[in-house]
């Protein structure tokens, strides 16, 4: 089940250097990018550059604490996963981050088994897998978002025209399947009875979604078609 994170992001918040590194290289191991802050204003930063899947904080940071950066979130925001790291007993806090909607409240230090059970626990609250891992170049990561139909860069939306949406979702979700001309057309333009046939439109359609992506992601078998290579 765990397996469900591996194309999720990962916002990590810990002002302990030491600890930050040790729990970034174990968070590795389950999500595709990990994404660090040192304290909370970095963390509120980074959630609206990057819109990580989940965060996990600590509650006692500089600048803004990780409970204030938690209602800073969720004035907006009740889908993103949240875990909250502490050394606190204080059961007002306590009260205050149940509140909040968290995945896991976590106390410090963490054995390694409580964190994979969390990390378990917080896995089977994806019902589907949203994101699908297309390429990375550069360190840059490409995305397609099933459920909203997006092209993204690094969690960025690439904008893409409606019939540019429906080829790159028919060759993601086609498996690696050459894909040839009719197929492309009645997918794409199946709702479009002035669209006529045309290998020349579906070419240049094919031109102008490879732009958006690296070279050599959507390739042509000859005689036979199209096929994404992941």
């Amino acid at each position: 089940m765990i397996q469900q994170l591996k194309y999720k992001t990962l916002l990590y918040a810990e002002d302990d250097i030491l600890t930050q590194t040790l729990y970034k290289e174990y968070f590795e191991n389950f999500f595709e990018i990990v994404y660090l802050a040192e304290n909370g204003q970095q963390a509120l930063e980074i959630y609206h550059d990057k819109s990580p899947d989940v965060i996990c904080l600590d509650i006692n940071m500089p600048i803004i604490s990780g409970l204030q950066v938690c209602k800073n979130i969720r004035k907006k925001d009740n889908k993103t996963k949240i875990i909250l790291l502490t050394c606190l007993t204080d059961k007002q806090t306590l009260f205050e981050a149940i509140e909040l909607g968290l995945s896991s409240y976590l106390e410090k230090p963490i054995s390694e088994l409580k964190l994979k059970q969390a990390l378990i626990k917080l896995s089977g609250q994806f019902k589907t897998q949203s994101k699908e891992l297309i390429c990375s170049e550069n360190d840059q990561y490409y995305f397609w978002d099933k459920e909203k139909q997006q092209l993204l860069r690094d969690n960025e939306p690439v904008h893409l025209t409606k019939s540019e949406k429906r080829l790159l979702e028919l060759l993601v979700t086609s498996q690696h399947h050459v894909l040839d001309y009719h197929q492309i057309y009645n997918y794409v333009w199946f709702d479009n009875m002035d669209q006529e046939y045309s290998e020349r439109s579906i070419k240049s359609l094919i031109k102008r979604v490879r732009s958006k992506l690296p070279e050599n992601i959507i390739m042509n078998s000859y005689g036979l078609g199209y096929f994404i290579n992941k």
